[in-house]
């Protein structure tokens, strides 16, 4: 969009934005029964989202008109589906799936922009790893509902298949949708209001289950979501846009969640034992809250103390301190540094040929231009080396005792949560059993 109304418009070339509909390939045959109850639960959505005006968002189901018994079965069920052509297996598709018809099902969801491929040959599911290098999922029908969940929460309509409430919001979302996620620690708020714990207790445990627990599990979604939205940008090979910003903004919100979490448990537990510790003295690792436990309750001290879970907590709160205190996690891509590294001229010639130099050329002199001149040489330097070979993506540094390495924040997401959650579920039900 290069003119508009008479005015010129500077485009930024290599990026798009989030994708509206999400796109499955269904590839099989023989479907089970519980398959087509996986897709018929999938239809009920559709249906619900087609209801909502103007539209936001959507879900596409395609299948190749070769695979008559899956169009039979859809048909039967009364599932809308866009047949699709299937294509053969490019020589690059083939190099990395070596099973053939595999390779030709991946290549027909690149044709398609598919974010998912949904198969039923169980032979398969290896492979999931060399196909989501590629930016496609490769799943079953039972985690396509799940897949579809998050994407339609990402697009700020709270639906969950096992509690189909329309028009939810989200304040209460979540205490109806994943009962199992909250089954402790409702049921230990309601026994501490029976069993008449202190009022400053109550409060802290409501607030830990009713506000704390809410707030994580809605940033985990929104971080999922995320992640489907950086595999289409990896389909569609943008270089300028992998939702990077999108991520770093809510791993800033996950990580001091989580971490607040821990001290949010142990003071609870501090109000809720009479330790007699100021809560400012109180926190998950203080030493001062672990020695006062210690002398208390030997099963919660053994809680907070066990040597994975001491591992996790000081993961998690390296990356909550450094968000908070030291600057905010970018996940990056780390490259290995070539032998021969590129001269300043070597990128303005690279920069010429390619027209990025032109938006300099519409600054005036000074150290704004040249600033914006350094940023161009950088990028095209990295992704000269991108081609070399990058070694990590979507990374962050990390250092725990003095050892440094890199982790992958974003593909953590779900296991971070389930560890929390075990934890808090533990200490809540002791504390539960000594009201």
């Amino acid at each position: 969009m290069p003119v508009v109304r008479g005015r010129f418009v500077p485009e930024v070339q290599s990026t798009g934005r989030i994708k509206r509909f999400l796109d499955v390939l269904l590839w099989g045959t023989r479907w089970t029964q519980e398959c087509l109850s996986d897709l018929d639960d999938i239809e009920f959505l559709r249906e619900c989202i087609r209801s909502i005006r103007p539209g936001i968002c959507g879900i596409r189901l395609f299948v190749p008109p070769e695979h008559a018994d899956t169009i039979e079965a859809l048909q039967n069920l009364d599932v809308r589906f866009v047949p699709i052509k299937a294509s053969a297996a490019s020589s690059e598709t083939s190099k990395a799936i070596a099973d053939q018809e595999l390779a030709n099902a991946v290549q027909t969801a690149f044709v398609c922009d598919a974010d998912a491929l949904v198969v039923n040959s169980p032979e398969w599911l290896p492979y999931t790893p060399d196909i989501d290098e590629l930016g496609l999922l490769l799943t079953d029908t039972g985690f396509l509902k799940r897949y579809c969940e998050t994407f339609v929460r990402g697009h700020d309509v709270p639906w969950a298949l096992a509690v189909p409430i329309w028009g939810m919001a989200w304040n209460g979302f979540y205490h109806v949708s994943e009962q199992q996620t909250f089954g402790v620690g409702v049921d230990f708020v309601h026994a501490a209001q029976e069993k008449g714990l202190n009022a400053v207790a109550r409060e802290t445990g409501r607030s830990l289950v009713h506000n704390r627990l809410p707030n994580i599990c809605f940033t985990r979604d929104r971080l999922l979501f995320c992640e489907m939205q950086k595999m289409a940008a990896k389909r569609a090979k943008w270089t300028r846009q992998e939702f990077a910003f999108e991520i770093g903004y809510y791993l800033n919100f996950y990580y001091p969640l989580i971490f607040g979490g821990f001290d949010h448990i142990a003071l609870l537990v501090n109000q809720s034992l009479q330790l007699g510790l100021p809560d400012k003295n109180v926190g998950a690792i203080y030493k001062g809250f672990l020695d006062a436990l210690k002398a208390k309750d030997a099963a919660l001290h053994t809680l907070f103390t066990d040597g994975k879970q001491v591992e996790f907590m000081n993961r998690i709160g390296y990356l909550r301190h450094y968000a908070s205190h030291r600057g905010a996690l970018a996940p990056g891509k780390l490259v290995e540094r070539p032998e021969k590294e590129l001269t300043d001229d070597e990128v303005d010639a690279i920069m010429a040929d390619t027209g990025r130099d032109k938006t300099l050329a519409f600054l005036p002199e000074g150290v704004i231009r040249e600033s914006i001149r350094k940023s161009a040489r950088a990028n095209i330097r990295m992704a000269h080396y991108e081609k070399e070979g990058t070694v990590l993506d979507g990374v962050v540094p990390i250092e725990i005792n003095g050892k440094a390495a890199f982790i992958h924040p974003l593909t953590d997401t779900t296991w971070n949560f389930k560890k929390f959650l075990l934890f808090m579920d533990k200490v809540l039900t002791e504390l539960k059993a000594r009201l």
